[in-house]
């Protein structure tokens, strides 16, 4: 329980919670094009609130210490990770198969993406800033949209057609390349 309240858990849980808040609200919208953004921003406002949680009080101490923390840092961002998308697919379950809502795909995609992006900032920028680069960086997909040249697909993985290979090959080496940084190094500071 110690651990959980230090990296502040209960308050990332009531933000995860507020996003599942959003996303139903955006499914039940008529117009598909607004309601997949409010979706999508309710998946980036779930995973600016795990940065908090990717640092300890003392970093220092954690890794000093012979508790295996690689597995449990690696654990500790699957969960979360786990848990955000629990809520937004149970979300979009219980509004039904609207036309509309948010492909399966893309939201899984950028579940774990943004996830992992948001623990490869942690690593690189520190926890306290993490939430920036995967924040900015999918508001500017939301705000562009989709691109059909090879460039664009890779920057815009977030919105694209699931089954686009270029996005998806960018999502999934952003989520291996994130996780894997997080699991072996932890946060900055």
């Amino acid at each position: 329980m110690l651990h959980l309240r230090s990296r502040a858990i209960p308050v990332t849980v009531l933000v995860f919670l507020a996003a599942a808040g959003v996303s139903w609200a955006g499914f039940r919208l008529d117009d598909p094009g607004m309601s997949r953004t409010i979706g999508l921003t309710a998946l980036v406002l779930g995973v600016a609130a795990i940065s908090r949680t990717l640092s300890g009080p003392d970093e220092e101490l954690e890794r000093g210490t012979p508790v295996p923390w690689r597995l449990i840092r690696f654990l500790h961002l699957a969960l979360l990770g786990a848990v955000l998308l629990g809520l937004l697919i149970a979300v979009r379950l219980v509004a039904g198969e609207r036309t509309h809502a948010v492909p399966l795909g893309n939201l899984v995609l950028a579940g774990l993406a943004l996830s992992a992006v948001t623990a490869l900032a942690a690593v690189l920028l520190g926890a306290h800033a993490a939430w920036a680069p995967p924040v900015g960086w999918a508001l500017v997909m939301l705000t562009v949209g989709s691109r059909n040249s090879p460039g664009g697909q890779a920057l815009t993985w977030m919105v694209q057609d699931p089954r686009t290979v270029i996005s998806t090959t960018v999502a999934v080496a952003l989520t291996v390349v994130g996780a894997a940084a997080y699991t072996w190094r932890g946060s900055r500071w």
